[in-house]
């Protein structure tokens, strides 16, 4: 791979993650399912891996439902291992706001996505893998049952 080759790979994976977190914030889960292979693999703590893109935006889509998200990711690690396969890891942030029995709730985290990403027959890029690195998170007080086990993610903020 030229160096301008990574260039222009290096933004194509930078687009898609973009248009990953606008497509959550946005509840498009049409176009989070497409961004994700048929293979895909998201990983929560607690939970059982959750496979291809259609069954992750469908799981993102109950979980996510009344709920407001705002997700910033920058600073990316990412590393080729050919033309074809590449791993990353991201800064994130992510803030959450929805209401229980009337009363504003939200979540404030930080922490690293992990991810890997194969180029398809098609030229497009897609998300393989993801797991949610939880660094810190803050709560507001209603919130604390569901943000109890910060051993990496919980059923809210699981698979993003």
């Amino acid at each position: 791979m030229t160096d301008l080759e990574r260039l222009i790979e290096l933004e194509a994976i930078r687009d898609m993650k973009a248009r990953r977190d606008h497509a959550v914030d946005r509840k498009d889960w049409d176009t989070y399912a497409a961004l994700h292979s048929d293979d895909y693999v998201a990983m929560s703590i607690g939970a059982e891996p959750i496979v291809g893109g259609k069954a992750a935006a469908a799981q993102l889509a109950v979980q996510m439902a009344g709920v407001t998200t705002v997700h910033h990711c920058h600073t990316p690690v990412i590393e080729f291992q050919d033309s074809h396969n590449a791993t990353g890891v991201w800064a994130m942030e992510d803030n959450l706001f929805w209401y229980r029995n009337g009363e504003k709730q939200w979540l404030r985290g930080f922490g690293f996505y992990h991810e890997t990403y194969r180029k398809e027959a098609d030229g497009a890029w897609r998300f393989t893998y993801r797991k949610l690195e939880r660094t810190h998170a803050e709560t507001s007080p209603g919130a604390s049952a569901i943000a109890a086990d910060f051993s990496g993610e919980n059923t809210i903020i699981g698979i993003g």
